[in-house]
């Protein structure tokens, strides 16, 4: 049995970045609209650099993902600002479930692993391909979905699974 794990999760915001992402929306929404009403060039200059500042974040976002690793000892979330730590022996719960995010024109399987403690709670998700999973079966590949062999290596190292 391995002793370390690593996985990165491409498709997952944070509390803090989803947080960042909505407020400047919100803010550049209603700049937008002030600056529509009545116009002027440093305000415009303004806006225009609060676009581009933001646009870069999700840039930068976007090509460092969220890098989840475990030991024996503990379990270590990064991602682009924020960064938690949790010992696996104050981990209280651990729960892994599917769930879909539906879109106007779409919608997106997910699945979300959840590691609570006394003090705080972990919600790590990622985007599942089940089209390639289910050709990989239909192949007779092995299909490897990184979140639930995170799920799987925490529940042996916390002795909830044999």
């Amino acid at each position: 049995m391995d002793s370390k794990i690593e996985i990165t999760l491409k498709l997952h915001l944070s509390f803090l970045n989803k947080a960042i992402t909505y407020t400047t929306l919100f803010v550049l929404f209603v700049w937008f609209i002030i600056l529509y009403t009545s116009f002027s060039v440093g305000s415009l200059i303004g806006f225009l650099l609060v676009l581009g500042a933001f646009i870069f974040y999700q840039y930068i976002l976007s090509k460092h993902p969220a890098v989840v690793s475990a030991d024996s000892e503990k379990l270590v979330y990064k991602q682009l600002f924020s960064s938690k730590e949790f010992l696996l022996t104050d981990i209280d719960r651990i729960s892994c479930e599917p769930y879909v995010v539906n879109g106007r024109y779409h919608s997106e399987q997910r699945i979300r692993v959840m590691v609570y403690t006394r003090e705080d709670e972990l919600e790590l998700s990622d985007h599942v391909d089940t089209n390639t999973i289910i050709n990989d079966k239909l192949e007779e590949k092995e299909t490897d979905i990184p979140l639930i062999r995170l799920y799987r290596f925490l529940m042996k190292q916390t002795g909830r699974m044999e």
